[in-house]
């Protein structure tokens, strides 16, 4: 065979493994591993009693309106455990092996079957063995296999579950679903063998596993964390008079979903001028006017988990003295709550660390006279934990692990009692913090905080402006 005969035969063998090698992914592929859910699901057996019973069902579908469905969103709780974005599904988790439908194990899982006729409207169903496949799992059933014989009772003494809770049990759906149904049987089940169910047990439990997040967990923070950062960044370059609350908004969930964000972690928040000071606006279709401040507190979900960021920016560029003032006092509100954020405090010393500066420096303006009447202008909490839920679940006590946000704020409408100069400034600034074993990290630090750094952006340059 000539040289060239052969080059031309190994380059036509190898080059369809080089076209697939540098072909790009048709698909996300940073989801969380089939690993990491069998180890939340371990974490969870080691901490049920030896003849325990951990129950979890999917979220139902809900009605928008007729017979048009929200767009799924899973159970917090069972995501966290399966990884499964399907409805009509339970599982269940015991410590020691039991025997269901004749295999034995510690897990099983119940799940919709495959249905042609759905899936042409809907999309792929994953069924028994496309959720194998996927998990790893198994002893995965259809649900329909789930009777009043399959669960052992007689072998269990409580039920770890929240399940009652959860909004699952449809008394007045117009024909019963399978997920009903599912919920139905197991609590009829639990009242009939008079078996306790430890929901204050089950929620510590949860709080505790998600609350110290993992670092498959924590990458996809900051991946949302980031996403939202470019939100926010662009808005205060694209601002200007004369903009629509709900144009910012615009900005900001472009550049979510081109960035492939599924959803927004809340319901974007663009207030100006009055509209900042009321803490969950979600109207956003006022024109903004020169002189006011927009506050934006949106932020990104990526692959279940949320990011939680507020920016407050002047309209015009240019904060007036008034607004310097309070900002002032809420970056450095901000950045003594982050300093807080140290594993072994206390989760209220955050607050502590944040109020104290608002309540010094409110005093101080003549705009409260003691710390009682300053808590009018600063109603809420400092911080919350965030994860696949905004306002995540999580420990009492700061480890390393722990994603919280530090939101300090300052809101004074019209008609508050203190000098009218004053009136409709809101400002709030949100970024959302890993507690380590060393300095906290910022993850949303991507975007600017100080009064400095938001004029000189305010003068960059947006695709939208």
């Amino acid at each position: 065979m000539k040289t060239s005969q052969f080059c031309f035969l190994v380059f036509a063998l190898v080059s369809p493994c080089l076209i697939l090698a540098q072909s790009p992914q048709l698909y996300p592929n940073d989801y969380l591993s089939p690993e990491f859910h069998a180890s939340r699901r371990a974490a969870l057996k080691e901490k049920i009693s030896d003849k325990g019973m951990a129950v979890f069902f999917a979220s139902q579908v809900r009605v928008r309106n007729n017979d048009i469905t929200y767009q799924y969103a899973q159970s917090k709780n069972f995501y966290y455990l399966t990884g499964l974005d399907e409805p009509n599904a339970v599982l269940f988790l015991f410590k020691k092996p039991v025997t269901l439908l004749g295999k034995t194990g510690t897990e099983f899982i119940f799940l919709q079957n495959r249905d042609p006729l759905k899936e042409l409207w809907t999309g792929k169903i994953l069924g028994v063995d496309g959720y194998k496949e996927k998990s790893k799992m198994d002893n995965v059933f259809t649900n329909d296999k789930l009777n009043a014989t399959t669960l052992p009772f007689a072998q269990i003494d409580s039920v770890y579950s929240l399940y009652r809770n959860e909004g699952i049990f449809g008394k007045y759906e117009r024909r019963e679903e399978p997920l009903t149904r599912m919920a139905n049987l197991v609590d009829s089940l639990v009242v009939a063998q008079h078996k306790p169910i430890s929901q204050r047990s089950t929620m510590l439990i949860m709080s505790k596993l998600r609350g110290i997040k993992q670092a498959e967990e924590i990458a996809l923070i900051k991946k949302a964390a980031e996403i939202s950062v470019l939100g926010h960044n662009d808005v205060m370059r694209a601002i200007k008079p004369g903009m629509k609350e709900f144009q910012a908004q615009a900005i900001m969930e472009y550049h979510f979903k081109n960035q492939g964000s599924e959803y927004t972690g809340y319901p974007s928040i663009n207030g100006a001028a009055g509209n900042a000071c009321v803490l969950h606006y979600i109207t956003n279709q006022k024109e903004i006017q020169s002189g006011e401040l927009l506050l934006s507190d949106c932020a990104a979900e990526y692959h279940g988990y949320s990011a939680d960021v507020t920016r407050t920016v002047p309209a015009n560029g240019k904060f007036s003295e008034a607004q310097k003032l309070i900002y002032e006092i809420v970056l450095q509100a901000q950045d003594a709550g982050i300093a807080a954020c140290k594993a072994g405090l206390p989760f209220s010393g955050v607050d502590a660390a944040s109020r104290a500066v608002v309540n010094a420096g409110l005093i101080k303006l003549g705009i409260a006279a003691n710390e009682k009447e300053a808590r009018k202008y600063f109603p809420h909490d400092t911080s919350h934990h965030l994860g696949l839920d905004v306002h995540d679940m999580g420990p009492r006590v700061l480890e390393a692990g722990v994603v919280l946000t530090v939101e300090p704020g300052i809101y004074i409408p019209a008609g508050s009692n203190c000098d009218k100069k004053w009136w409709d400034i809101g400002v709030r600034i949100e970024d959302d913090i890993l507690v380590t074993q060393n300095t906290p990290i910022n993850l949303s630090a991507g975007s600017p905080r100080t009064v400095a750094e938001i004029e000189k952006l305010t003068k960059g340059k947006s695709i939208f402006k």
